[in-house]
Formats: structure tokens, sequence, C-alpha cells
């Protein structure tokens, strides 16, 4: 039989009912406990929570934890910093203490020796011993001179060293010479030749304050010249030593004297004894104190100096009369040539600018402007200089004003000049990468030069701002290129800046070559006619640029390396600030960051950089959510105004809901980031927010609206691309948050296929975006990536952009100026050769180069047209018809990118709710809004489409026409607005409408303007007419469907459901390297954005002309990258018969042999003939396409057929 059961004892449950029956016990008194807490902490717990609380209507579970997470590492912090406090009061002097990387070496050297004597001595230790070391004993005898030789008497001296000396009153014995008045130096043979220390810079008056502290037995004389720093610092303790006093400090000098001493004698000299030392030491002291004084009366005598009392009157003489022979301090340069003398008329043609006292005192704060006499002597001496200078340094906007003020310009607009120096005519030219760096900086120039802002100008593309009085033009690089091919010479010009030159844009470096050509052109005219020409000067101006690739190009600068002047940094110092992590999704990532940052940061302007126009509106949608524009943050509600900002709290509740680390406090990370150690603003708690996007395509009114102060009591955020990296200054901003990423234009050079893709920034970018931080007064910078992707996976610099783009706009125009040889320009970097030869090869299907290289009549007549070469040839093809109106037309909305919005942009993706159960009625009507915004968009784009539904260009064009119309009745931005038209863009297109009507009626004169603006509706011959005029200029970009090739395999896999998934073939390769899957993929496919992409696929067109290939950028988030597709981008359809008229003749188009009975004809001329039906193709890709047969006479030419006429 079991036994009786007996319930277990739990040792726990023992425990807690003995400590319930004893309430007396101590928690402290158990020595097991793993934490002890005093009663204070549980105190301070108690006080925090209540404080956090106050406010708070309740907290639900959730948050209660958060909440005491967040008071455990306050209160964790405040007990580090008492044990910090507590163990900054506890030092160890480790003076004496050995290192131990010397351990084992062996004997201390004689430096090491004296040192750790001294030390030692000083604290008491050893001092016996170190007795020893630090004294030696010395003759009785005052100086090392012989017995046999008379002894020199001193000059006794009684003055005291506050009493004026005069010059030489502090050499101890007067000096001898001999009956040619050459001093009496005694002759000993030297035993060592002293080491000069090349480490100690004194200056050298000090040996006169110290002479006559000296006592009157010569044993304390200067030392060997080579040890007068050493004399200068050790002088009082000689003084103590050789009295032999009893202080102990004043032994401590002496033998510090000693060891300076020995410092600076030769190895060899060890092994002499120490008497012989010190003798040699104070005879040289004798003879050099002779020596010295001689050279100081030779010196006097040289330079008229006659020693007095008081030389303060004579020191001022010098200085004007050393003025007018003050030779400037050298700049650096790299490999400069030797500087050329400076241009005599300087001073007579120098103007003064009068300027507001508050602007002058900001212009002598700038950097460049402290170094503007170097600046302008290397610009004066030299045909091309460079100057470098960091964000923030004013170069953009100071240098011009130099040369202006130098004289460039000066006397342009006025009727009357006393200056002979031609320079006075002509402009100052200052180019910019972007417009509105152009606009904006000019403005500004213009407001420091106060009552002569009338001398500032701008024009960019579509606006012009130049009157007759501008002598400083600001502009974009793009129309200094375009008046190059009126003016090659640019002869109404002075001087040329090439601004922000390490962006690297093509047109900077065709400007750069092409001036580097100028440059030396001006000056043959200018020795020729010195009376109507005169010398052009090139300033190259750069932040962060890469400097070799001017210098150690021979090829640009033939007569050597232009000069670099470098100016100072930043005006303010930034803090640049990691992330210990690199999140993928860097648009979550950086709404996080943005939010916590307006929380914590003190009052400043904020400066978001992201890469495109859809993250910009996705960012700011957010933004508005979290933070009303109207109302307080969220973390200033009080329970007064708790009623009206319920749904804002409500808002942020749902948009942080299940985020543990978007409140900030949470981490000790998130508590660092943000700790600028600066007195926190009370009224910062009801700070409100203005948030402002920044890109391209903004009208010129919006873009400006950023320079504008924000209202008061406001946050200035500004949501930006890299347009608001160089060159602007956005008032007030003081953090910079850099995603560290830039969405590019991708080309590649041997297919042709342009590519979007976000990468990481160059290392240079970075810090021009942080330096934006740093305009206006100190700043911080916080970068969405880790120091080590920054190491890793940032380059130095950005690469050009003439490598990654299509180079035939370039080609065109070096073959313009009768350049014989395009690969031999002088580029700063050259273009890839396969971009070149494509180019070249394109020209030549244009009709803009013959087949001997050289540029056409066409090709002279297509540089001169504002647009692409392609474009061009359309204007060309379009003389012979009757439509040069709607041809204009069509290439105006063909060259303005972007024309018309994206169901995209129309309506973005709604921002994904933490709680679904939780959307307000307000969100609910936002998304009724958007759907009627998506319903109105496919609306406008089917009338948009009525004309042809199979063309694209048509689409633009009948958007063209609808703007044109209505711009009559100045309703163009209404129009824009409801047929969803980017109202800029719109605005650009119109403007270059114009332009081309100014130039087509120039090149001919019998059609009027009213002619070539009318837009009569066309019929289906005319329709017909303009799409081949459309295919004339894109002739070689057509694409074939695949099914058609007999000689292509068909595509394994399921058949194509949509038209977007039928596969085409270019005629020109479209790729030339192996895909992931090992596979040469040639096949392209039709942008689903295209009017194409909605047809079925047994309508999918057979030939289709397309504008430009294109490959989407992998998923920055995905942790596999997924291989996208190539798109062709259509313009129209044609047929076969369209592609043989368009490309017979060219190098694209052949035809086959005779097919049936072969028709023998009479001989013409005694060549034979015959009529015959071939086959034609196409030749392109390596496969032939088949476009039928045609009826045509040929005739025999050096024993080949050729043909002579097409019958049918």
């Amino acid at each position: 039989m079991p036994g009786k059961f007996v319930h277990r004892v739990r040792k726990q449950k023992a425990k807690a009912r003995q400590n319930a029956n004893n309430p007396t016990s101590d928690v402290s008194s158990d020595s097991n406990a793993a934490v002890i807490i005093p009663s204070s902490n549980e105190k301070r717990k108690t006080e925090l929570r209540d404080q956090l609380t106050a406010h708070q209507d309740g907290l639900s579970s959730k948050k209660r934890k958060r909440l005491d997470h967040y008071i455990d590492t306050k209160l964790r912090k405040e007990e580090n910093a008492e044990l910090m406090k507590k163990l900054a009061t506890q030092k160890v002097d480790t003076t004496l203490l050995r290192s131990s990387k010397n351990l084992g070496r062996g004997r201390d050297t004689k430096r090491e020796t004296f040192s750790r004597a001294l030390k030692e001595t000083a604290r008491g230790i050893n001092v016996q011993q170190h007795s020893r070391v630090l004294f030696e004993e010395r003759d009785s005898s005052p100086t090392g001179l012989s017995p046999t030789e008379p002894e020199i008497p001193v000059l006794q001296t009684n003055g005291t060293a506050a009493e004026s000396k005069s010059f030489g009153s502090g050499l101890k014995r007067p000096l001898h010479v001999d009956q040619d008045g050459m001093p009496q130096i005694k002759v000993r043979k030297r035993r060592k030749v002293a080491k000069v220390n090349h480490n100690d810079h004194f200056p050298e008056d000090n040996d006169e304050e110290h002479s006559d502290e000296f006592n009157d037995d010569g044993e304390g004389e200067g030392e060997d010249e080579g040890d007068d720093s050493e004399a200068n610092s050790s002088v009082g303790d000689l003084d103590e030593w050789n009295g032999f006093s009893g202080d102990e400090e004043s032994d401590i000098g002496a033998a510090a004297a000693a060891s300076d001493r020995e410092r600076d004698t030769d190895t060899d000299s060890e092994a002499e004894s120490d008497h012989e030392s010190a003798s040699d030491s104070f005879a040289q002291d004798d003879r050099t104190s002779v020596f010295k004084m001689w050279a100081e009366q030779q010196r006097n005598q040289a330079l008229g100096f006659v020693p007095s009392q008081n030389n303060l009157a004579r020191a001022q003489e010098e200085e004007t009369k050393q003025a007018s022979q003050f030779i400037p301090r050298p700049y650096y340069s790299v490999n400069a040539p030797a500087l050329g003398p400076l241009t005599a008329g300087n001073a007579v043609s120098s103007i003064v600018v009068p300027r507001k006292e508050e602007i002058q005192e900001a212009r002598l704060r700038l950097p460049v402007v402290q170094e503007e006499q170097r600046i302008m002597e290397a610009i004066n001496a030299n045909k091309i200089t460079i100057v470098c200078g960091a964000t923030g340094s004013g170069k953009t906007t100071q240098v011009p004003q130099m040369m202006f003020e130098a004289g460039h310009g000066s006397s342009i607009g006025q009727m009357k000049s006393d200056s002979t120096d031609k320079k006075t005519k002509g402009m100052i030219g200052v180019t910019q990468p972007r417009r509105v760096a152009a606009t904006s900086v000019a403005d500004r120039v213009a407001t420091e030069l106060g009552e002569m802002r009338n001398r500032v100008g701008h024009q960019v593309r579509f606006d012009s701002a130049v009157g007759p009085k501008t002598a400083i033009k600001f502009m974009t690089d793009g129309i200094l290129i375009n008046e190059l091919s009126t003016d090659f010479a640019l002869s109404k010009y002075s001087a040329i800046i090439i601004d922000e030159a390490h962006e690297r844009s093509v047109n900077t470096d065709i400007l750069i070559g092409l001036l580097s050509r100028i440059v030396d052109l001006r000056e043959e005219l200018s020795r020729e006619n010195p009376d109507t020409h005169y010398p052009l000067k090139l300033v190259i101006m750069s932040a962060t640029m890469r400097v070799q690739d001017f210098t150690d190009n021979e090829l640009l600068f033939r007569a050597g390396a232009p000069p670099l002047v470098q100016a100072e940094g930043r005006l303010f110092p930034v803090t640049n600030h990691f992330a210990r992590q690199t999140s993928r999704d860097y648009a979550d990532d950086m709404f996080n960051k943005v939010s916590r940052g307006h929380r914590k940061l003190p009052r400043g302007a904020m400066l978001v950089f992201l890469t495109g126009q859809d993250e910009i509106i996705n960012l700011m949608k957010r933004l508005q959510q979290t933070f009303s524009p109207v109302e307080p943050s969220a973390r200033s509600t009080t329970n007064d105004n708790r009623g009206a900002n319920h749904h804002h709290r409500s808002t942020m509740t749902r948009a942080t809901e299940g985020n543990d680390d978007y409140i900030a406090g949470l981490t000790d990370s998130e508590d660092e980031e943000f700790e600028i150690e600066e007195q926190q603003d009370p009224a910062h708690q009801q700070q409100k927010v203005l948030i402002l996007p920044l890109y391209s395509k903004l009208t010129a009114a919006q873009q400006a609206k950023v320079f504008q102060p924000p209202p008061e009591n406001t946050r200035l955020i500004v949501l930006a691309t890299n347009v608001a990296e160089t060159s602007i200054t956005i008032p007030g901003v003081r953090y910079v948050f850099d995603c560290g990423r830039v969405k590019e234009k991708q080309y590649d050079t041997r297919t042709g296929v342009q590519t979007f893709e976000v990468g990481w920034i160059s290392k240079a970018s970075a810090a021009q975006r942080a330096g934006r931080a740093g305009r206006t007064g100190p700043g911080h910078c916080y970068r969405l990536y880790s120091s080590a992707v920054y190491e890793r996976d940032f380059e130095e610099y950005t690469i050009p952009e003439i490598l990654r783009c299509p180079v035939e706009n370039v080609a065109l125009i070096i073959k313009s100026v009768d350049f014989p040889n395009v690969p031999k320009f002088p580029f700063p970097t050259p273009p890839d050769r396969h971009a070149l030869a494509r180019a070249e090869v394109l020209l030549h299907h244009l009709g803009a180069i013959g087949n001997d290289g050289k540029i056409t009549q066409n090709g002279r007549l297509m540089v001169k047209f504002p647009v692409n070469p392609r474009l061009g040839r359309m204007l060309l093809f379009a003389s012979c018809n009757d439509l040069m109106a709607h041809t204009i037309a069509l290439i105006s909305a063909l060259a303005i990118p972007e024309l018309l919005m994206t169901q995209n942009q129309v309506s973005p993706k709604p921002v994904i709710t933490r709680n679904k159960d939780q959307e307000s009625s307000e969100e609910e009507v936002e998304l009724e809004q958007d759907t009627e915004k998506v319903r109105a968009y496919r609306k406008a784009q089917y009338t948009l489409s009525k004309w042809n539904d199979r063309s694209d260009a048509m689409k633009l064009f009948t958007a063209f026409a609808i703007c044109a119309k209505s711009e009559k009745s100045g309703q163009v931005s209404d129009t824009c607005e409801d047929f969803f038209i980017h109202e800029k863009a719109m605005t650009e297109a119109l403007s270059l409408r114009d332009q081309l009507v100014r130039m087509v009626g120039d090149l001919y004169p019998n059609m009027d303007s009213h002619k070539l603006t009318h837009l009569s509706k066309l019929d289906e011959l005319g329709l017909k007419k303009l799409n081949d005029i459309l295919a004339a200029g894109h002739s070689d970009q057509v694409a074939i469907r695949e099914d058609l090739l007999v000689e292509v395999a068909p595509v394994p896999g399921r058949k194509p459901r949509r038209a977007i998934e039928v596969p085409y073939r270019t005629l020109l390769p479209s790729a030339l390297s192996e895909s992931v899957n090992g596979q040469v993929d040639k096949r392209v496919y039709i942008h689903p954005s295209s009017l194409l992409a909605r047809v079925s696929v047994s309508d999918a067109p057979r030939f289709i002309i397309y504008s430009h290939l294109s490959k989407s950028a992998p998923k920055t988030i995905a942790a596999v990258p997924v291989e996208a597709k190539v798109r062709i981008h259509p313009l129209t359809t044609v047929t076969p018969q369209q592609l043989v008229g368009l490309l017979d003749g060219t190098d694209l188009f052949e035809t086959g042999k005779p097919i049936g009975q072969v028709k023998v004809l009479p001989r013409r001329e005694g060549k034979e003939c015959r009529e015959v039906w071939v086959g034609v193709h196409l030749r392109g890709d390596g496969v032939r396409w088949d476009l039928g047969t045609r009826k045509e006479r040929q005739v025999r030419v050096k024993g080949d057929w050729k043909t002579a006429e097409v019958l049918g």
C-alpha cells in the first residue's frame, strides 16, 4: 500500500510567507540580492512618472511599459553621470611611469636620462644620485682662453632690464678691430660641428631683451648661432646656475640648460669629456658674440640705420618705405606656369562700388574676400586660373564682383570712359549649371552692388534680363554654347567664369574644352589687331574639384597647367552625424528622422535631400499629416487646446502605432543623435512647420518661396532634390538630412539604353550637401547611412555626365567649328569611344555630316536650332511641305521632357496607416477625392488621344495645340490643370515655339509669324504627312515585332497576354552584354505608359518608331534584385512602305537579287540596263528585316548593278 501523500514544500512560497509574517525584515540584509535599489531611486522614479503623465488623460498598457523603460533609461544615465563625476576627481599622476613599449630596450638615451632625473629631482626622489647626472665640475677660469693670451677687459653695465636700452647695449665687451677695421676674432680649432636644432623657432629680438641680465664674468654669454633659440629659452637659468646658489630650483634650472645643450650634440661627442665640451661651448660663445656685433654694425651701415634711444618713428618710416617695395606672398599652385607682368592699367580702370555697411561687413567675413589679392593677382597675370573654395567661401558671388571692381566691364553703358584698357568694354560672363542658381545668384549680387544693381543681369532659357548697361551676366552654360554658334570668339566678353565645374556636366566640359582654345585665339587676335580685340580671361571655379583632370591633361591646356588658387573653408562649422545602420527603405527612415528632429532640435530651418519628385510629394504628404501646418506640433498639446488638436493627436497615434523606435527618448542612440549642446528655447515647444518642395519642374515663383523668410514661430522644412546641392543658399538652414542617394540618368554608350537609377552620391556631393547647413551659421548634417557605407561605397567624385549620356549634340557642335577629329577634342574627360562612334553614325544617317566626315550644309542649319539633331532634321524635312507650323508645335512638345503628368503624380499612393480600424472620416473624404482625380485624369487622357489613339507623339501635339489656343486668352494655367499638364514644362514649350518661329522666319523670309503659329485642323492626309516628318527624324530608331523575324526562335514559355508583354527587336543593337541568366536578351517591350500598351496582343503594330530606350531601376528595398526589361517609348507606328522611303540610300537599307524574269533594256550612255523585281531589306542587328519587293530599273557600273530608278 503506497504511503501517505505529503505536499512538497516550495522554497519560494515558504520564503514569501515568512516575509509576510515578518514585515520588519530588511531587504538590504540579503547579501545575495541581485540589485539593491535605494529609496531615493524609487522616489526619483515616482517624480518622473508624475511629471511625464501630468498632461495625459490615460495611458495604455503598452505606452505605460514604454514609459517605464524610458524612466529606467533616464535614471541609469543620471547614475552614470554621477559616477563619471566621482571618477574625474580621482586622478593618478602618470608622469613618472614608463611606457611599456620601452621595456627591454636596454640603456636610455642621454635625453631620456636627463628628463627622468629632472622629474624625479623635482619630486625629491634620489636627489643625491641624480646630482651626478645634472651637475658637472667647471674650471675657475671664466673663459676658455689660453693662459698666455691677455684677458680682454669687460664693459661694465649698471642698467636694469626695465630701462630703455640703446642698440647693442646688451653686448658684454667692446669690439676690437684691427688697422683695416675688421674685427679681431680669435681663431681656435674646433673639435666638432654643433648640430642645429630646426624645431625651435623663437624671435631673434629676445637676445637683446635678455642679454643685459647676464652677470659680468662672461660665463653667461650667448650660445652658438645655431643654438640661439636655446639661449633665449634658458638664459635666466644659466645665470642662477653659474652663481652656484644653494637653491634647489636653480640647480634644476641649470640641469635643464645642460640638457638642452646636450640635445644638440652629435653622437660622437658622447665619448668626449664633459670638461672639454664646456670649454668649447664658452669659447665659441665669445667668438660668436664678437662676430655678431660686427655683423650688426655692417648691416646698419648698409641700411643707413643709426641706433637711437627711441626707434618708433624710424620704424614707421621704414614701413612706409617698404610698402612700395612690397612683394606679395606666393599663392599655392599645382605646376603653375611663371606669372607674367601685372596689367599696368589696373589702377586706372578699377572702380569703387558703394555698398551698405551691413553688406560690406558680411562680405569681409567671407574667406574668398580675405584672399582677394591672391585671386586677382593670379587672374591678372594668367590667361586661365582655377579657383577652389569650399562650400560657403563666397566664391560664386564675390569673384565676379572682384573682377568688376578691377575694371572688367566697368565702362559698359557709359558715354565716355577715361580708361584705355579694352577689358572695360567687355562683359563678365558667369555660367551656372542650373537655371535656379543663375537667377538666384544674380539677384544676390545685384543686392550687394546696391546703387549699381543695374550692372547685373541674367539669361536662362526663355528668360532674359540683360540690358545695355549689364556688366556681369549670369547664365546657364547652354546659353553660352548657343552664343558660340554665332560669335565663336565671344568678342563681347572680357572674362568668362565657369562656376560649379566639379559637377562636370556635358555643357561644362564642352565649354572648358572650347574656351581653352578661344583664349589662345583671342590672344592672337589682340596681337594682330590690338585696337579692336583684347585678351580673354578664363576662371574655372569649383568647391570640390578633381584637379588632376585639368592639371594632368596636356591636351586641354597646351601651355601648361593653370595656377590653382585655394580659398579657405566654409564660413561656419558643420557637424556630421552618421547613422548606425543603413536602411534600404530610406524614404521611411527619412520620415522618422525629420519627425524626431523637429521635436528635439532647436530653432532652424531643415533641408531634406531626396532623389525625385515622387519621393518629395509622398514625404510632404506624410509630414503634413503628422505636423499640421496650422496647429502646433503634437508634443506641445496642452489641456487647454486638447479638443482642437484631438484629430492631430489621433493621427500621430496611428502613424506611430507599433513602432517602438519612433518616439524620441526610447533608446540611447536616439537621445544622443540630436544632442547638440545648445540651450533649448521654451518657445520651441509651440513651433509650427512650413513644408515646401524644391525641384526642377516647379515654376520660378514656386521655387522662390524657399528663399522667403517663414512666418514667426515656424520652422521651414524644404524637401529638395540635388538642385539645392550647389550655388543656392536657403536662409536659416541649420540642419541637413541627407539620404545619400541620387537619381541619375545612366546611358549605355554601346546600346543607347537610358536608365534612371537611384545610386549612392559621391563623397564630394556629400560634402556639398553638408555644407548647406553651414552657410548662415553653425549647423548639423544627419546622414541616413553609416560611416562604413560612406567609406566603402561612395566614390570620391561624381562620374562626369559626358561618360553617361548621348553625345550627338557634342559631336555636332565640335563638327560645326571645323574641328577635324572629334576624339582628339580637348575634353577634360574624353567620352567613351563607342559613344562617339554612335554619334557620328547617327549624324551621318541624319545627313548632318557627309561620307568624308565633314559637316554638311544641313548640319550647319541643325546646329543653329536649340534642339536635338533629330528634331532639327524634322524642321528641315518640313520645309518641303506646308506643315511648318504643325512641325514646330510637335518639336516643341517633344523637346521638353515629361510634359504630361503620370497617374502616380496625380494621385500618389496613399499613406498606409498602422491601424485601419481607426481611419477617420477625413481620410475617407481624401480617398474619395483621389478617386475623382483618377477619373478626371483618365478622361483627359482619352480627350488628348482622340486624333490618333496609336501615336504618343500626336497625343503630345494635341496637348500643345490646346494650350497654345488658350494662351491667347491667358488661360494656360487652367488648361494645364484640367488636362493634367505640367504648367512649367508647357510654358517652356510655348517659349521654345516662339524661339523656333523667329529662327525659321530668318531662314525662310517668305514665312511670316502668323503662318508659323497658326495651327489649322489637319485632315487624314495632313496627319500622314506629319507622321512621315516625325519618322524622318527617328528613322534609325525603329523596332519590329519579333514573331515577324523568321531567323529568330520564338520566346519559350507562355504566350503574351498583354501588349506590354509582346517582344520586339530594334534595328540597331539594344544589348551587347549577357543578362543575369547568362543569355543575351535583345528583346525590348512597350512601355506601360504608352497608348499602345492598351491595345490587344493581336493588334500590336508590326513596326514602331520610338524616341528612346529605357530600363527601370531595381527595387531599392528588395533583398534580391529582379532583372528589369528594356522598354521602348513609342512615338508612332509606320508601315514597311514608309520605312523604304525613309531609309532608301542609307547604310541600313539594301536590295536583294532579282526575283523572277529579268527584262533586258537597251543601253543608255554605253551602260547595260535591266528591269527587275528585287527584295528590299533593312540591315541592322545581324538580322535582315524583309520589307517586301519592288520593281526598279538598274544600271551596271563597274561590274555591279546599281538602282537607277524605282518603278513600283
